[in-house]
């Protein structure tokens, strides 16, 4: 099994400087089998379950 760290940072502005933060969000796992799972620390009792996109599936874009 491989495992990972999610991170994400947030922008904000102090004193007139910005600053960023980054913090851990959550964990992804990949099992032996192949199966990727996804962890967010603020749905600590919900796995998300990770699948690669189809191909063949379209591309909308709903705004630029």
């Amino acid at each position: 099994m491989q495992l990972f760290d999610v991170f994400t940072k947030k922008v904000y502005e102090k004193e007139g400087a910005k600053r960023v933060i980054s913090y851990k969000a959550g964990a992804m796992k990949i099992t032996d089998r192949g199966n990727i799972y996804l962890r967010l620390f603020h749905m600590p009792t919900t796995d998300f379950f990770i699948q690669e996109r189809e191909q063949n599936m379209p591309i909308v874009e709903i705004e630029k």
